[in-house]
């Protein structure tokens, strides 16, 4: 993990963030068992760990970010809450998620000193998941292998665990999203 040290909050907020992800670890460890939500992005499944979602919302009017980045959906208003959303397609595999609008959801996590919204194609629910379950290697798409950490086999299928914690707080996935395919000039003047 790569630590921000521009200021003391950051810092701290970093070692909280390291801090819950060893514990959430060692919880699942010691035979407690774990509980993940599984998510389908695009023809992906995914587990991510319950305790890392503050809430599942149904789609929202957004509003339009202009010069944002293709992954940045826009912002919401979640009782009060601005929740700047995400498609979780682009994020992580670098295609949108079709426009089925059927099942979609979005999931709400802490990021930075907010939260952020994941767009997602569905959320399957929740499982339960044991130690004798635990995989460490799992087949991903490559862009999607530093957020995996492990997978559960549930039976019926491998599913990958998605660190929530690791996409979100990744400074290459969200460098320069505000400035994202604007022109040199656009760049000056938004820069002014």
């Amino acid at each position: 993990m790569k630590t921000d040290l521009s200021s003391p909050f950051a810092l701290i907020a970093s070692l909280d963030r390291e801090g819950r992800r060893v514990n959430r670890e060692l919880r699942r460890d010691i035979g407690t068992g774990w509980r993940g939500v599984l998510l389908r992005v695009g023809d992906f499944r995914f587990l991510v760990d319950m305790d890392s979602i503050a809430e599942v919302a149904d789609p929202m009017a957004l509003t339009r970010v202009p010069l944002a980045d293709s992954a940045v959906l826009g912002v919401g208003n979640l009782r009060g809450l601005v929740l700047p959303v995400f498609d979780m397609g682009r994020l992580l595999l670098d295609r949108p998620l079709p426009d089925d609008a059927t099942g979609q959801r979005i999931v709400v996590a802490p990021q930075g000193q907010g939260m952020a919204g994941l767009l997602v194609s569905q959320v399957e629910g929740m499982r339960r998941c044991i130690p004798s379950q635990r995989r460490l290697e799992v087949s991903v798409p490559e862009a999607v292998r530093p957020f995996i950490t492990g997978g559960f086999d549930l039976g019926h299928r491998l599913h990958p665990v998605l660190d929530l914690d690791l996409l979100l707080n990744d400074n290459n996935r969200f460098t320069g999203t505000g400035l994202a395919g604007a022109s040199n000039s656009e760049q000056s003047a938004a820069t002014v």
